[in-house]
């Protein structure tokens, strides 16, 4: 849920994530299980958005 959040709030803001769907599960799953930190996503985030 969080993810559609996230990317509803983006999309609406004219940014889309430019990665493949199964890329996004396995950041999700990771965040979520705690096995990645908050700022290691944001650094993930920010090389994988374009501005549209």
């Amino acid at each position: 849920m969080g993810h559609v959040v996230m990317e509803t709030f983006l999309v609406l803001n004219g940014i889309e994530i430019n990665d493949l769907a199964d890329e996004q599960e396995r950041i999700v799953l990771a965040i979520a299980s705690e096995e990645m930190e908050r700022e290691e996503f944001l650094q993930w985030l920010q090389c994988h958005i374009d501005v549209v």
